[in-house]
């Protein structure tokens, strides 16, 4: 019983190992920071750094479901909704969205849902973390509290600052009186303090995971400083999106790293060949090439029908939120199994 309890103690609570783990937590959020603070620094770096974020990091993040969905014949039959069916009702549903409205109607939906998806991706980590951990679970009602409120109070915010423009397209925002954003932005502060008072006292009594703790302590801040630390929106969202970005390929890598045990599968050789832990850069590179492929083709070879490559490329998007909040789910068995995690 002292050798389970010493070695619970002693647990943080890592994925995969702590150069993985901690570069996954933190390296990801410095790099969002990274990107918003030289963006607020000197504006005129935006341009550039969004470049940078959409090509390398945001076509990628989005192409790489599909390593999940179709990358093999296993993933494809196991799919097959998901990717034949699906893609064509969701872009029947937006063509009606942008034939009813234009273009505003697109950009708020998107800024709306990707600011949920956001959230949605960064409580699943907050999961998988809390079941990779030895430790007994922390009794903590104010994690999903902060976890939840934080994000929506931020969106709620800059709802609130009512801008008109979002990418260089026309948005238009909730109308949301200031009193209501700060009153939910003062909930969310209270509901990050009760947090951390009662996840110090977890984790001093020997439960709760120090990973998960970490991991729950960049949310806050990244949201924080995205949605109500910088001032401009695009500048915040730049830095969240690339945190949101760089997370979710190292998501996919790690589960299919995790499903072939660093072994080739006749079956699945290709994807399983690029997922060995040798192969990483092999495999970024080939997902970052596939994905400048195909928006190439989008964005170029679209680019003579007027609204249609904003239409697929909105397509891409909202599939991808749709699908992601399918298959990620850690109560499944497959996700648990790929990713390590306890039952």
């Amino acid at each position: 019983m002292s050798t389970r309890t010493d070695a619970a103690t002693l647990s943080w609570g890592w994925v995969r190992n702590p150069r993985f783990d901690l570069f996954f937590i933190l390296g990801t959020a410095g790099l969002g920071l990274a990107f918003s603070l030289a963006a607020l620094a000197r504006p005129s770096l935006f341009p550039v750094l969004l470049m940078v974020d959409v090509w390398l990091l945001g076509y990628h993040h989005v192409v790489s479901t599909f390593t999940r969905l179709g990358f093999d014949a296993e993933s494809r039959r196991q799919h097959r909704f998901h990717l034949w069916v699906l893609p064509g009702l969701v872009f029947a549903a937006t063509f009606a969205v942008y034939q009813a409205g234009g273009v505003w109607p697109l950009m708020s939906l998107y800024f709306y849902w990707q600011g949920w998806h956001y959230l949605r991706q960064s409580y699943g980590v907050s999961r998988i973390l809390d079941r990779a951990s030895k430790r007994p679970a922390a009794e903590n009602p104010a994690t999903a509290w902060m976890l939840y409120l934080l994000p929506l109070a931020g969106l709620l915010y800059r709802s609130a600052q009512g801008s008109t423009t979002f990418l260089k397209l026309e948005v238009r925002m909730l109308p949301v009186p200031w009193e209501a954003a700060w009153a939910a932005a003062a909930c969310a502060l209270v509901a990050f303090a009760a947090w951390a008072v009662l996840q110090a006292r977890a984790l001093r009594s020997g439960a709760g995971s120090p990973a998960q703790t970490l991991y729950l302590a960049t949310h806050a801040g990244m949201f924080t400083v995205g949605y109500f630390v910088i001032p401009s929106l695009e500048t915040g969202w730049l830095g969240l999106n690339v945190w949101h970005n760089a997370q979710y390929i190292l998501i996919v890598w790690l589960f299919h790293n995790r499903r072939f045990k660093e072994q080739v599968s006749p079956e699945h050789r290709f994807l399983s060949t690029l997922s060995q832990s040798r192969r990483m850069l092999q495999y970024l590179v080939v997902c970052v090439a596939l994905s400048a492929l195909l928006y190439t083709f989008i964005l170029r070879g679209l680019s003579w029908i007027p609204a249609a490559s904003l239409l697929i490329v909105q397509t891409l998007n909202f599939h991808h939120y749709i699908v992601d909040s399918l298959i990620w789910k850690v109560r499944q068995p497959a996700v648990r199994r790929n990713l390590g995690l306890a039952a």
